[in-house]
């Protein structure tokens, strides 16, 4: 579970000018409220969260920005449970660690909304996206979608806290490269194989 910065920072990876609903979809299962619920939600909870995750994305349809922006954060937390996440919690027993953690990751997002020319545009594009135009978001509503990215909004305009030292920029940097680049092959291979299913149906 990376930063809204760090999901945001792989989306332009992908695009260039993203449309707004990818932006949002990028952030929306974010909004769910507690880590339990996101653990269903993310499926963390599944025996097979890649199988999880492919069929997903069979049932997310070209076009569907905001669900494809979805898939991607889910798909980004997947890397990042074992290439992030886990590294960290591995180097860090003390009591509180997790609270270590999220400050961690706020202040490596809080480095990228600082100092990438595209941050605060990304976010006036989605806020000014009509929130009837999202799409579903499980767990959370359209208005908790809505409320969260003009709290982290307001919480990264006054915040200039980064960089991280466990999660740099160098790390983030190649962390987020790397997962568009797999991404993009993962996304070719279940679209190239649910074509071969359909073909042969």
């Amino acid at each position: 579970m990376p930063s809204m910065m760090i999901h945001l920072l792989a989306a332009h990876k992908l695009q260039a000018e993203p449309d707004a609903l990818f932006c949002i979809g990028t952030v929306a299962p974010d909004a769910v409220k507690t880590r339990e619920d996101k653990d269903k939600t993310h499926f963390r909870i599944l025996p097979d969260r890649e199988e999880a995750l492919a069929n997903l994305a069979r049932n997310t349809s070209e076009g569907d920005w905001f669900g494809e922006g979805v898939l991607l954060h889910l798909y980004l937390d997947w890397l990042w449970d074992e290439q992030g996440y886990h590294v960290f919690a591995k180097h860090h027993r003390e009591e509180g660690w997790f609270l270590t953690y999220r400050n961690e990751i706020a202040k490596a997002g809080s480095y990228i909304f600082h100092h990438y020319s595209w941050s605060k545009k990304a976010f006036l594009k989605m806020l000014s996206c009509p929130v009837e135009q999202y799409g579903q978001t499980p767990g959370a509503s359209k208005t908790e979608v809505s409320d969260m990215i003009k709290r982290n909004y307001l919480w990264h305009n006054g915040n200039d806290i980064g960089p991280s030292e466990f999660f740099s920029p160098a790390f983030v940097e190649d962390f987020t490269s790397k997962a568009a680049d797999q991404y993009k092959v993962w996304r070719k291979k279940i679209k190239d194989n649910k074509l071969y299913k359909n073909m042969g149906a």
